[in-house]
């Protein structure tokens, strides 16, 4: 399984005090549309997106909605950049970064579809790479 992956773009995340005020400003001001989850408030993270743009939302907030404690109360669970890459090299991807830098977390399939893993840079900033995993590959799934 030796693929090349290409970055298809880079995305913004967001540290917010309320994920649904902040995704309605988005929603109302700028005209995004809004996927968050879980899918019914209050929320822990949002995808907004417009014209092939796309922004994330992400809980600050350390308790957290009652409905997903376990992300909310892991401070690891905080993205400086969401890189999503093109194709399904994704594996491929994650174990030619592990060879170089120490995996925080995955790979691992997310409950939306993707699979993700994360690493740190030097400056302790939180990368998650995405991706979609080729067709009829198992990935674990992350525990919620």
């Amino acid at each position: 399984m030796t693929q090349t992956a290409s970055y298809q773009r880079a995305v913004p995340v967001l540290q917010v005090a309320n994920v649904e005020k902040s995704l309605r400003w988005y929603v109302d001001a700028l005209g995004f549309t809004a996927d968050p989850f879980p899918k019914s408030p209050p929320y822990s993270f949002a995808i907004l997106r417009r014209d092939g743009a796309e922004i994330m939302l992400q809980c600050a907030n350390e308790t957290g909605p009652a409905n997903s404690p376990k992300r909310l109360a892991d401070p690891e669970f905080r993205w400086s950049i969401y890189l999503r890459i093109a194709g399904t090299a994704i594996l491929d991807v994650a174990a030619a970064a592990g060879q170089r830098a120490q995996l925080l977390r995955g790979p691992e399939r997310m409950v939306y579809g993707l699979v993700e893993f994360e690493l740190g840079d030097p400056d302790g900033y939180r990368v998650c790479v995405s991706g979609e995993a080729p067709a009829g590959i198992t990935v674990q799934a992350r525990e919620e």
